[in-house]
């Protein structure tokens, strides 16, 4: 299985800034950006342009919730994408809210929890196929706050559980702390009897750890 490294933290910490410097050299990236279109919001409209303008052109980028993993019986660019490209996610907590979002209208809560399970399980399982390094960014959720509402909770707690599930699949976790990356072991690494100490690093060592070079 190729390098698994998830990014984590709060918001405005650093977390897609630090996989655009990981990436920067990289001429052969898939880019993921899960996040949704709100023309009606100028200021998201604007983050996202800014989000965009930061992609190399040569890196091939899918744009919204939707636009992977393919369906059953479709092939979105597979051939680009499995060829050996790092893969980047950015970002599960995005992609979550955009299920909820749509799913919101369709499901009572309990359904919508199963739904979303499934459709998780879906998006790991295309995940675990790729042959590629993966790069998964996500947010942290809670931290004591807990949100007034039915959906905001469900999102807060399914969030929470996702990215333990994710960095059980990965090699390696960061933790974004005031844009510093703190470098730790993820599931897939044994730890030594002694335990493995944080450290802080630069994208330049986290992007040879990746690609193994």
């Amino acid at each position: 299985m190729a390098q698994w490294i998830t990014i984590i933290g709060g918001a405005h910490s650093g977390k897609t800034k630090f996989a655009h410097e990981v990436c920067a050299s990289l001429e052969d990236v898939v880019w993921w950006g899960t996040a949704s279109e709100l023309p009606q919001d100028a200021n998201w409209q604007q983050h996202l342009e800014s989000l965009r303008s930061s992609r190399k052109s040569s890196w091939l980028t899918l744009e919204g919730p939707w636009s992977w993993p393919p369906s059953q019986g479709e092939s979105l660019q597979d051939s680009q994408i499995l060829k050996g490209n790092v893969f980047v996610l950015d970002s599960l907590n995005l992609w979550l809210a955009a299920q909820i979002n749509r799913c919101s209208s369709l499901y009572s809560l309990s359904q919508m929890k199963v739904h979303l399970e499934l459709e998780f399980e879906r998006l790991l399982e295309n995940l675990r196929a790729l042959s590629c390094p993966v790069l998964l960014v996500s947010a942290e959720a809670g931290s004591g706050v807990v949100p007034a509402g039915e959906a905001g909770r469900l999102f807060r707690d399914l969030l929470g559980q996702w990215n333990c599930a994710v960095v059980k699949e990965s090699h390696h976790g960061i933790s974004m702390q005031a844009g510093r990356a703190l470098f730790w072991p993820g599931g897939l690494t044994e730890l030594p009897p002694e335990g493995v100490p944080v450290r802080c690093v630069d994208a330049r060592l986290i992007q040879r750890v990746l690609c193994q070079v």
